[in-house]
């Protein structure tokens, strides 16, 4: 039809339809996406904008970042706000599994790139970790990366924050509500700890004797600790801690715990940890985590708990147990308990002794 109309009619034509579809094409507005809110039931709360807006910054930001739990399936996507030199500078984080297994998780590794791009001065400005889910639990996280958030943070303010995406809501948790210190584990005397007087004190002496052993070329002295386990069958193992060249640390508990298990001994009444000196020893929160997934080997069996002891050079004690040393734990119990079934029937585990 255009080709019949005279020349300066199909130009005007032209220029109407133009502006009719630049007209229909501005009312098709894209849909905004939802703003991130404060959850209702979040543990801490908080009327700071600026502060919600960095999360949701960060939120945004984390639901993209890159992943490869190649066990788990399961992606952890972390980020966090940096103020460098007046700007804010998002930084993202992933989860990342290879086997035997072991992973880099997704706190660890959005902390680490802070110190690659800013420096450990840098993180320890840090306020936040994001974590972008589907879901919010109450985990402070490992053991493991307690210690590394420990040591690269000012960890009795940082903030663990969970984001859920499908209702966008906020949830705000404390590191520290998952961290106790040795010191206020509760004094013990002997006869309050729960175990004949005869077996507590096999078990301090092998713990004192294991302390003079162990590997420690970069471990200051004042901090090799000797370990020892008391089993339901009435056996002790003990062991030191062990590091090497490239910094991999062999932890004690998980040491003593291992060698109990390749004697297929899962229930563990005890563990007793000797230092030197007046000072506590202290049980990094990779070792309370080794000690709080053997302890739940027992209480799936409806057995007690492991019991934590500590005792310092000048004869003092203190007990506890892995569960109260290891608040909001992240454990296979919590998540997955039907693995740890499987893995006592499999295994023939009972609590009868041999």
């Amino acid at each position: 039809m255009m080709s019949m109309m005279p020349p300066g009619r199909r130009q005007l034509l032209g220029v109407g339809l133009a502006v009719a579809a630049l007209a229909v094409g501005g009312c098709r507005r894209e849909s905004p996406v939802p703003t991130w809110t404060l959850a209702v039931d979040s543990s801490i709360r908080t009327d700071d904008q600026a502060l919600l807006g960095r999360i949701g910054k960060a939120l945004d930001a984390a639901a993209n970042a890159g992943t490869d739990p190649a066990i788990s399936q399961f992606h952890v996507r972390t980020a966090t706000v940096v103020t460098v030199d007046g700007s804010e500078e998002v930084v993202v984080g992933g989860n990342t599994e290879y086997p035997w297994p072991q992973a880099v998780h997704g706190e660890v590794s959005v902390m680490n790139h802070v110190i690659a791009r800013f420096g450990a001065a840098a993180a320890r400005q840090v306020q936040f970790i994001a974590f972008h889910s589907q879901s919010c639990g109450d985990s402070r996280g490992c053991g493991d990366c307690r210690d590394y958030l420990k040591a690269t943070t000012e960890y009795n303010a940082l903030m663990l924050v969970c984001g859920r995406a499908t209702d966008r809501t906020i949830h705000i948790r404390k590191l520290a509500d998952g961290l106790v210190e040795e010191e206020h584990f509760a004094d013990a005397t002997p006869g309050a700890i729960g175990l004949p007087d005869a077996d507590l004190e096999r078990l301090l002496a092998a713990a004192t004797d294991a302390r003079a052993g162990g590997v420690s070329l970069f471990t200051p002295p004042e901090q090799q600790v000797g370990v020892a386990a008391l089993t339901s069958t009435g056996r002790i193992y003990r062991a030191a801690g062990a590091d090497d060249a490239a910094f991999h640390y062999r932890y004690p508990v998980g040491a003593v715990l291992q060698q109990a298990a390749t004697e297929r001994e899962y229930f563990v009444r005890a563990i007793a940890m000797v230092g030197t000196g007046p000072a506590w020893p202290r049980v990094t929160y990779r070792d309370r985590q080794y000690g709080f997934e053997t302890s739940s080997f027992a209480t799936m069996r409806g057995m007690s708990p492991t019991t934590l002891i500590l005792a310092n050079g000048q004869g003092r004690l203190k007990s506890t147990t892995f569960e109260a040393a290891l608040p909001h734990p992240f454990s296979v119990a919590r998540f997955n308990p039907d693995a740890i079934e499987r893995f006592l029937t499999r295994t023939g585990a009972t609590t009868a002794p041999k």
